[in-house]
């Protein structure tokens, strides 16, 4: 049995939800489905597709036996006599009532970590819900990428975070560890490379300087270790060389789906920081990095289009800045210490490698395949 299956996704934009579709749409096609793809557009759409890729964007519709539809429940339709299937990921611990609705007229419900089904289960989802893992090709962190040369910061200890500027992301959170854990005599430096939208202004990169400023007053302190802002358009290879320059990356989220950031840090051998709840605890192990405590917070300070959409109705987690605190200085410890036994077999080298290794977990070989059989195990049943 091979169905047909037609896979809906924004696989032309530049969100996390795009890079996760198309990673999806590969591992699929690499485990022998018969796929075809059409896209959703929210972003603008101007990814630009490899010659595969384009292929399976022209096939035809005729004779569709599954449609899968990765995008939030609000965007997804029931086809009548076809087998539906919605891929949604959520950062809190419960699904909004309206997706709820939508979600239950699903034949299959998928999500990245069980913290998106247990928020599924919670919030009266009851037709079947099953986790697949984010997946990724893995070779493309085998490439290596010369760093980027920062005035004044060669032997610096050197913290990466990427993320937009929102309550969700736990900037705010970030600088307080930092700002308290950490002083100019560590010699430490945060890379924060941080954006509000794809249409970003020098305002937006002034209203990123003000928050750090903000953080800065409020905590009153005499002197701070050094942060290098970086808010600019950024494509693919200039972030891999972001990773390459750092020896650790740090993002306290209070909530997500996945984190294909820290995933990708974990490729490229650079050790994660992140809250101990949703995504990150489905790759981060303590061989590879740190989960920090947390407790569960009502959502605050998140606007959005739809109002029914991170209100206090749910919770997500809020950091712990104290074991913030501690992980930091943990990778800091470990990472002094291997650089003055010159690196060779120490802490900090089997945390990189395991890291590298741990990615592999999660390869198109292997995620596609349990992908497929997940979706097959449901459609026989369905169809029987």
């Amino acid at each position: 049995m091979n169905p047909k299956i037609l896979y809906i996704s924004p696989n032309l934009d530049f969100s996390g939800y795009a890079n996760a579709s198309r990673d999806y749409i590969r591992a699929l096609d690499l485990a022998g489905c018969n796929i075809v793809t059409r896209s959703l557009r929210y972003d603008g759409g101007n990814f630009q597709q490899s010659a595969r890729e384009l292929e399976l964007q022209s096939r035809d519709l005729q004779n569709v036996d599954i449609i899968i539809t990765q995008s939030t429940p609000n965007e997804t339709q029931k086809q009548n006599g076809i087998f539906n299937v919605n891929y949604f990921a959520w950062e809190t611990d419960r699904v909004p009532d309206e997706w709820v609705t939508q979600l239950n007229q699903m034949d299959l419900v998928l999500v990245p970590c069980e913290e998106n089904i247990r928020a599924s289960r919670r919030s009266g989802v009851i037709v079947p819900i099953e986790k697949v893992p984010h997946t990724f090709d893995v070779t493309k962190y085998q490439t290596k990428h010369k760093p980027f040369d920062i005035q004044g910061a060669d032997n610096y200890f050197k913290l990466l975070t990427i993320c937009q500027m929102s309550k969700k992301k736990g900037v705010d959170a970030l600088l307080k560890a930092y700002f308290s854990e950490f002083t100019p005599d560590d010699k430490t430096l945060l890379i924060l490379k941080v954006y509000f939208g794809p249409n970003d202004t020098v305002e937006h990169q002034q209203m990123s300087l003000n928050q750090v400023q903000k953080i800065k007053e409020i905590m009153r302190l005499k002197e701070y270790p050094r942060v290098f802002l970086i808010h600019s358009v950024m494509d693919d290879a200039a972030i891999n060389r972001l990773y390459s320059t750092s020896n650790c990356y740090v993002l306290p989220s209070r909530g997500e789906g996945w984190s294909i950031t820290h995933f990708d840090a974990m490729g490229f051998g650079v050790p994660p920081i992140a809250i101990n709840w949703g995504g990150p605890p489905e790759f981060i192990t303590p061989d590879t990095g740190w989960l920090t405590s947390y407790n569960m917070s009502p959502v605050v300070d998140m606007p959005h289009p739809h109002p029914y959409m991170y209100t206090a109705k749910d919770n997500w987690a809020e950091p712990h800045i104290d074991s913030l605190r501690a992980a930091m200085r943990q990778a800091h410890s470990e990472w002094l210490a291997s650089k003055s036994s010159g690196g060779q077999d120490t802490t900090w080298s089997q945390r990189t490698q395991a890291c590298i290794k741990r990615t592999h977990d999660f390869s198109y070989d292997t995620i596609g395949p349990q992908m497929r059989d997940i979706i097959l195990h449901h459609y026989k049943k369905w169809k029987g």
